[in-house]
């Protein structure tokens, strides 16, 4: 049952994982800055955790895995909490759960959002993200059970 649960977790965290930094590329794009939260988010961790000032290139690819790693948190989160659900409760839940995450990120998890946190993104922005976020953590559990 647990391995059950994990294993739709990662499936939900990995498609959140793509949706999140799609739209986060896709916003950056507009201001010539596509890869820049993942550069930041992977500069920051590298400074903070090994001492080093990474490379442009290496720290986008750090970044990016950092963010994978914050989505396949959520993920796994997510189905654990929402394993049960069905139709609307699953659709609320999702909503609930990622409006969480937004708060969580505004206040004692600053990083909650992955690369979204050192974004820049305005307020629409952020609730376009947790929008799609929702919905992807809603088609995810949905997709994993039909994979499961």
């Amino acid at each position: 049952m647990v391995s059950e649960r994990l294993s739709s977790g990662i499936r939900v965290g990995t498609l959140a994982a793509a949706t999140s930094a799609g739209v986060l590329v896709g916003l950056g794009m507009r201001h010539g800055a596509a890869f820049a939260p993942f550069e930041i988010l992977g500069r920051a961790f590298a400074a903070r955790f090994a001492g080093i000032v990474p490379t442009a290139p290496l720290a986008t690819v750090l970044g990016v895995a950092l963010h994978v790693l914050w989505m396949m948190l959520w993920g796994v989160c997510f189905a654990l909490f929402a394993a049960r659900l069905r139709g609307g409760a699953l659709v609320m839940a999702a909503v609930l759960f990622a409006g969480f995450i937004g708060a969580l990120g505004a206040t004692v998890a600053p990083g909650a959002l992955g690369a979204g946190a050192v974004a820049s993104l305005t307020v629409a922005q952020t609730v376009f993200l947790l929008a799609l976020l929702a919905l992807t953590l809603a088609a995810g559990m949905r997709f994993a059970r039909s994979r499961g």
